[in-house]
C-alpha cells in the first residue's frame, strides 16, 4: 500500500480552506435566517367595489352586531396587484360614522386570496376617513392592516402594513334607500414575515 506524503504545510491549508468555507456558508445563512425574521416588503394596488348597508344578510352575525349599535355595514370585493402577486380581495367592515372626531371610522377585516383559491392572508383592518368627502362625493381614508391568519402556502405568516386609500361618489342601490355602492382605491405598503421555503 502506498501512502502519498502529506505535508504539515498542506495540511494547515486544507484545514484554513475548509474553515474559511464553513465561515462563508454560515455567514450566509445567519443573513437569509434574519432576514426571513425580518419580513419581505409587501406592496400593492387593490380596488374594490362596495356596498354600504344597514340591511344584513340573513345569519351574518358580523353584520347584525355592526348594525345593531347603529353603524353601517360594508362589505367590499375586487382585485389587487400586489408583491405577491395577483390576489382576490374582500373587506368586510363596520363603518362607525361618529368615530375618528366625527369624520367616521372603520374596523373589520381584508382577505387576499390568490386565483388558485387556496393560499390567502386574513387582516385585521383598522382605519378612518382623513376629511369630509367633497363636493362630488370623493374621500381619502387610511388605517393599518395586521395578519390575523393565513391559509395554503401563507398559513404561518405574519406581518404587517399601512393603506391611503380613495372612495368615489355612492350612488343609491338595493331594496332600501340605506344601501350605496361605489369604488374604492387601495394603496398598501409593509412587511410580510412567510413561512420558509416561499
Amino acid at each position: 500500500m502506498l501512502r502519498t506524503p502529506v505535508s504539515k504545510r498542506n495540511l494547515s491549508l486544507i484545514s484554513l480552506g475548509l474553515l474559511l468555507g464553513l465561515a462563508v456558508m454560515t455567514a450566509a445563512l445567519r443573513s437569509k435566517a434574519a432576514q426571513s425574521d425580518e419580513g419581505v416588503p409587501f406592496s400593492g394596488t387593490l380596488t374594490v367595489q362596495f356596498v354600504i348597508s344597514q340591511i344584513c344578510a340573513p345569519g351574518d352575525t358580523n353584520c347584525t352586531a355592526c348594525t345593531g349599535a347603529n353603524n353601517f355595514y360594508v362589505e367590499a370585493q375586487g382585485i389587487g396587484d400586489t408583491s405577491l402577486g395577483t390576489q382576490f380581495v374582500e373587506v368586510l367592515k363596520c363603518f362607525d360614522p361618529n368615530g375618528f372626531g366625527g369624520l367616521g371610522s372603520y374596523a373589520g377585516t381584508l382577505t387576499t386570496t390568490a386565483p388558485n383559491g387556496k393560499d390567502s392572508l386574513t387582516w385585521a383592518y383598522s382605519g378612518q376617513n382623513s376629511t369630509l368627502a367633497d363636493f362630488y362625493g370623493f374621500g381619502p381614508f387610511d388605517g393599518t392592516l395586521t395578519i390575523a391568519g393565513g391559509t395554503g402556502k401563507f398559513e404561518g405568516a405574519h406581518g404587517s402594513a399601512s393603506f391611503t386609500a380613495a372612495s368615489g361618489p355612492t350612488l343609491t342601490a338595493g331594496p332600501s334607500p340605506i344601501q350605496y355602492a361605489g369604488t374604492a382605491f387601495y394603496s398598501v405598503h409593509g412587511k410580510v414575515v412567510l413561512p420558509a421555503g416561499i
